[in-house]
Order: structure tokens, then C-alpha cells, then sequence
């Protein structure tokens, strides 16, 4: 039986994030600064070819769920067919994207026939100049056509992602509760971090809790931070929309961390919070075989920190000596 991938912290590897690309046709304040970027070139992507043998070793090891991220995803060609060949890898159960959900109408029906089936769009604002301020370009009414769209094309289930940033967006918070009532949809609220040197206070899932609570009668728990889960879910009696909280920084979730991340430029990822990354491209590029690949990824991973250090950091002023990459280029 072939071996599992087990940290040194008795932690199962089973979970695998990929950017396939850099490029974003928004510029969200928290992701990249407002001039963009430079952009990787096509040599410096990693290949789908390479994404697929990579996930193909992973897949023999227990790796069954792959999460597609960028950039943003739907801007690389070829999309559908890199998700129908990761629905044929055997052992690869669950197969989902994150978007900003602009350009989803054109491709929602295409994806979901290739084999993606659970979606998450990004939405940080339901107010129009707001949502201009925080994306600084991009219009809400196509993401709004875009959510409606996948509801009707099946992808189930659909989540909502919300960063809330204080001053900014965060009086929306009825708000978009209401909206994920009304559309009977997965909200999720994440803590807003200091991703490539942007320090705010955050907004923690336990305040947003309380204001829901007090708008709202019937508000429960339904689901807490369970091994390999990452927010804790609440529910209403009258509605079957559900509310979660993502707190990686107030509540993280480090101790039942199941994931690894691959960068748009083929760099292994062994946190989202800590720097180091090591050259897939590199070890696929040369003639080892499927257990070579493995051995080197399995001894990887025992350099896996048992948790980030957010907290002891940004008690020192000034400290931006960790995750200083900005969001685009490290993958959601």
C-alpha cells in the first residue's frame, strides 16, 4: 500500500492548492498594489502538463482534493481541459475553484461539464462604488450574474468569500448576510491578513459573530473546526443559508492542517504565512521517476511548521519579514 504523506507533526497531507496563473483582471487592495504587478512570463508558468504529473504522484499518496486558484484562474486558456484531466487522475475525489467571479458567466456551463462541480467567488463589497474601491477596477454587476448563473448551471455548493477590512466594508455585514439568505448560499467571512505588507486591525470572526446574533434570532452552530475543516458553520431556522467564519488569525486552524500550496511559477508551498518555497519544475524536469518525486516531496513536508507565527510578528513594529509575496502570485 502506497505510503501517505505525514508531517513531522502526525499531520496527513491530503489537500493540495494550485495557481495556475498571476494574472488577475481586478487589483483587490489586499491581493496586489493598484499598478499591478509584473507578470510571470509563459516560460516561468508552470505547465499544466507539470500540474498533472505533480498531482498524479500526490493522488497515489492520498492527496484526493485539489483546490484551482491565481491570479485569477478563469484569465489562463485551457481551463476546462486541465479540470476534466484532474477529474480523470485516480484517487482525486473533489475538484474546486476560487474566483472573483467577473468572467464566470462566459465559462460557468463549460467548466461544470469538464468535471468542477463546487465553486468559491470572492466578493468583498454588494455596493458598486465600494466594490470598485476594493477590486479598483472590475464591475459587481457581472459577478452578481455570474453567482446567479452557476446556481442555475448546478455547482453546488456555492460559497461566498468576504474579506472585511475595517473603515472599508465592514457596516456590510447584515447586508450580505441578508444577500446569503436570500440566495440561500455558503457565506464566508475570512479575517482579513497581512498578506505582502498589508497591516490593518482585523475584523475578528468573533465581533462579526455577535453583530449577526444580535440581528438575527435562530443563529447556530452546525458544524465547528472539525479535523481538515477550516471555518466553523452556523445556520438559521428559517433560512438554509449557511455562515461561516474562517480565523486564521483569532482561532487558526493550524493544528489540523491537511494542506499544501503550489505557486503559479511551480513552487512548492508548505504554509500560505511563511516565505520558503522549492522549484517543482525543477524535480519534474528531470528523469526521476514517480517515487523519487514522492520521497523528495514526503521529505519536504517534515519542514512544515506546527503552526504560523502572525501573532509574535506583528507584535514587533515595523516586521514585514514574513508573507511578504503579495496573494496574487502565492495562489488564494
Amino acid at each position: 500500500m502506497p505510503k501517505p504523506l505525514i508531517d513531522s507533526h502526525g499531520r496527513k497531507i491530503t489537500y493540495l492548492r494550485v495557481s495556475i496563473t498571476d494574472r488577475c483582471n481586478l487589483r483587490c487592495v489586499y491581493c496586489m498594489p493598484e499598478k499591478g504587478v509584473n507578470p510571470l512570463s509563459h516560460n516561468e508558468i508552470i505547465s499544466y502538463e507539470g500540474i498533472l504529473r505533480f498531482v498524479n504522484v500526490l493522488a497515489n499518496h492520498g492527496v484526493n482534493k485539489i483546490r484551482i486558484t491565481g491570479g485569477e484562474p478563469l484569465v489562463r486558456k485551457g481551463l476546462a481541459d486541465f479540470a476534466r484531466s484532474l477529474s480523470k487522475i485516480t484517487g482525486i475525489t473533489d475538484i474546486s475553484m476560487t474566483t472573483n467571479g467577473t468572467l464566470l458567466e462566459k465559462y460557468a456551463a463549460e467548466l461544470y461539464n469538464a468535471g468542477l462541480k463546487r465553486i468559491n467567488i470572492s466578493l468583498d463589497s454588494l455596493k458598486e462604488d465600494r466594490f470598485r474601491q476594493i477590486s479598483r477596477t472590475g464591475n459587481l454587476k457581472d459577478v452578481l450574474r455570474g453567482i446567479k448563473l452557476a446556481q442555475k448551471t448546478g455547482f453546488n455548493p456555492i460559497k461566498i468569500n468576504t474579506v472585511l477590512i475595517k473603515g472599508i466594508n465592514d457596516d456590510e455585514i447584515i447586508d450580505f448576510v441578508n444577500f446569503a439568505r436570500e440566495f440561500e448560499i455558503n457565506l464566508r467571512f475570512i479575517e482579513y491578513m497581512p498578506i505582502g505588507g498589508n497591516i490593518t486591525e482585523t475584523i475578528t470572526s468573533k465581533e462579526i459573530e455577535e453583530k449577526i446574533r444580535s440581528a438575527f434570532d435562530g443563529f447556530e452552530l452546525i458544524s465547528g473546526n472539525g479535523y481538515q475543516a477550516v471555518s466553523k458553520e452556523y445556520g438559521f431556522k428559517d433560512s438554509n443559508a449557511v455562515i461561516g467564519f474562517i480565523s486564521p488569525l483569532s482561532e487558526h486552524f493550524c493544528g489540523d492542517c491537511n494542506r499544501l500550496r503550489l505557486t503559479a511559477s511551480g513552487k512548492l508551498r508548505l504554509c500560505l504565512f511563511y516565505d520558503s518555497e522549492y522549484d517543482i519544475k525543477e524535480i519534474l524536469s528531470g528523469e526521476r521517476d514517480d517515487e523519487a518525486i514522492f520521497n523528495w516531496v514526503s521529505g519536504l513536508i517534515q519542514l512544515k511548521q506546527d503552526k504560523h507565527n502572525f501573532s509574535e510578528k506583528a507584535k514587533k513594529p515595523g516586521s514585514l519579514l514574513w508573507a511578504n509575496d503579495f496573494m496574487n502570485g502565492i495562489g488564494g
